[in-house]
């Protein structure tokens, strides 16, 4: 997860394998290298030497691999090799983290750096930026004791990651290529402090006999971070909130779509509960005058059906309590039939125990839902619901990666008096056929009159601008918020405390996917380069101007970088009067951080 401070001033965020290897392929495919890479070698270009060099600078390979295909795989190979080095660093296994080196390896060392600059960050933590220039050459047994130097003292290690974020390979006699490493580390110190370690380099590997192995290291950059200790701690287990379901791709878990989770006082007692869809069953925590949590799903009457797709509570009656709306995966079937689940109707009555709803009317249709957001579009008193409809990946992939157009529509469920539900997006030209995947409503434009922003995987953006009559008319191109690209969530807050709704939103971003592209960018045209690169860019910020346009953030201005982004959030954690952005991301994985 990714969660970045904003702080005041006195003026106030692989896929790409999935996404754009197949369009790189079709249109690069003319300019494919005829002759093969050597994927195995006994020989390589470094000669053996037991004498450090006096410098070490890794030069790109002259007589490069070209074929996208042999390059990619090279790339992965070699990514997937670093990412399994990673975990035996992670798990402080200093010897099998050993075998990765080399007989003849010379490395930049990364302990016994001269400091730079040390500086206090916000939430006081202290920044120190190391002099690269100042390293020293070693062998692998002090490279390796280097790298023990930083994480042995550690209570903790949390994360360790030594990430392939580009690679160029010798075509030829002897496999070897120069590779751009992204270093990170996370933990715990001695005294409990929060402790971070970043930095880049390069390697130069060498395939001998099928193994790769690690002859050269180039270091470019060092840095800690520091703080007394962590800005949040980790206590699912102890509240009671930790459940661990059943790894991805193994018997009994075959799907990663439920997701979510919903929180409000369901029994009035002042605290808050949470609802958690889950495979198997639904959690419903109840809040303890203690702090902690007990699971009343089953007694509460919301056990099922599992595997919802997205949770909200709301009132929906008018009646005074929180009913609990989730939305479901589902499709016909021949005859008629409904396969999946349907959405979901849970009335609260006024306990928090709940009653699930059957036969109500508007919810008796199948939607492909991933997510829900409650708003009073027509300003009549009862709460609406838009469901965003994605796509059954499992039947139809997406039929593209820039703009697809064969996905679930969405769903705009007007409240009746709290009798049940009419679907209106048909009508009002709301339901489309993008990969909707998440939306979020608020008064963008200040007219008083509730919009809808919604977030599509695929493809660009809308913005749907309530016209206060019942009605809305796209505006996301108008307002310069189309932002094309893997859309997986979505915020409005006043990032800027200028009075104005500024927007962020979290998409898909690729380190695999920025590497092909940047490969082959003479070769494509120029808009097709751009769409792509977009769609491998990860999150945006908007800041929203004196004249309702909004205008992009560079990534330089920071709060974008979250790798594989979900849902986002615009909370001020540090209570500094400025909205801080959290960003959840990642993917399921199984044992190692490459096997997804």
């Amino acid at each position: 997860m990714m969660l970045s401070y904003n702080a005041p001033t006195s003026t106030r965020p692989t896929r790409a394998a999935m996404t754009l290897l197949p369009i790189a392929l079709l249109g690069l495919m003319a300019c494919s290298s005829e002759d093969e890479p050597t994927v195995d070698a006994t020989t390589q270009d470094l000669p053996p030497t037991a004498q450090a060099p006096d410098s070490i600078h890794i030069e790109y390979p002259e007589d490069l691999v070209l074929d996208l295909h042999d390059v990619e795989t090279l790339t992965e190979e070699t990514a997937d090799w670093f990412l399994t080095f990673s975990d035996k660093l992670r798990k402080r296994d200093y010897a099998a983290a050993r075998e990765w080196f080399a007989d003849d390896f010379w490395g930049h060392a990364l302990d016994d750096l001269e400091v730079a600059t040390q500086v206090t960050a916000e939430l006081d933590v202290t920044k120190i930026d190391f002099d690269a220039a100042t390293t020293r050459i070693v062998n692998a047994d002090d490279f390796m004791q280097g790298i023990e130097s930083h994480l042995a003292p550690w209570s903790s290690v949390e994360s360790v990651l030594w990430k392939v974020k580009q690679a160029s390979f010798h075509k030829g006699r002897g496999t070897w290529g120069k590779l751009k490493l992204f270093i990170h580390a996370t933990g715990l110190g001695p005294k409990g402090q929060a402790i971070a370690l970043t930095g880049w380099g390069y390697a130069q590997a060498t395939k001998r006999q099928g193994n790769w192995e690690w002859d050269r290291f180039e270091l470019t950059s060092l840095e800690t971070q520091t703080r007394k200790q962590h800005i949040f701690t980790e206590i699912a287990a102890s509240a009671g909130v930790a459940h661990t379901g059943i790894r991805f791709g193994k018997p009994g878990n075959d799907s990663f779509h439920w997701n979510g989770v919903a929180a409000a006082d369901v029994d009035q007692d002042g605290d808050w509960d949470l609802f958690v869809p889950s495979d198997g069953q639904n959690f419903l925590y109840i809040a303890q005058p203690n702090g902690k949590y007990t699971d009343e799903a089953s007694a509460r009457g919301v056990l099922g059906p599992d595997a919802g797709t997205g949770a909200v509570f709301a009132d929906f009656d008018n009646d005074g309590d929180q009913d609990l709306l989730v939305s479901h995966v589902a499709w016909k079937e021949p005859g008629d039939r409904i396969g999946g689940s349907l959405i979901q109707l849970y009335r609260n009555d006024g306990t928090g125990k709940f009653t699930r709803q059957v036969g109500v009317a508007g919810l008796d249709q199948p939607y492909v839902g991933y997510s829900a957001t409650v708003f009073d579009y027509d300003a009549d008193g009862y709460l609406d619901v838009f469901i965003c409809g994605y796509g059954r990946v499992e039947v139809e992939h997406n039929n593209s990666w820039i703009e697809a157009t064969n996905g679930s529509p969405n769903a705009l469920l007007r409240n009746l008096g709290g009798n049940g539900f009419r679907d209106m997006a048909p009508e009002l030209g709301m339901a489309g056929t993008k990969w909707s995947y998440a939306s979020a409503a608020a008064d963008m434009n200040g007219d008083g009159h509730i919009d809808l922003y919604v977030a599509n995987d695929y493809g660009s953006n809308e913005l749907w601008v309530n016209q206060g009559d019942g009605t809305f008319v796209a505006g996301a191109e108008e307002a310069g918020i189309l932002d094309q690209g893997n859309g997986m969530g979505v915020a409005f807050g006043d990032l800027t405390n200028d009075g104005k709704l500024d927007l962020y939103v979290s998409n898909m971003s690729s380190t695999a996917g920025n590497r092909i592209l940047d490969r082959y960018q003479d070769e494509l045209e120029p808009e097709l380069y751009a769409q792509l690169k977009k769609a491998a860019a990860g999150n945006t910020i908007f800041f929203q101007g004196e004249d309702g346009h909004f205008a992009k953030q560079p990534k330089s201005a920071g709060g974008v970088g979250a790798n594989w982004a979900w849902c986002t959030s615009l909370v001020d954690f540090d209570l500094d009067g400025c909205l801080d952005i959290f960003v959840t991301n990642g993917f399921v994985t199984g044992d190692q951080a490459f096997d997804t």
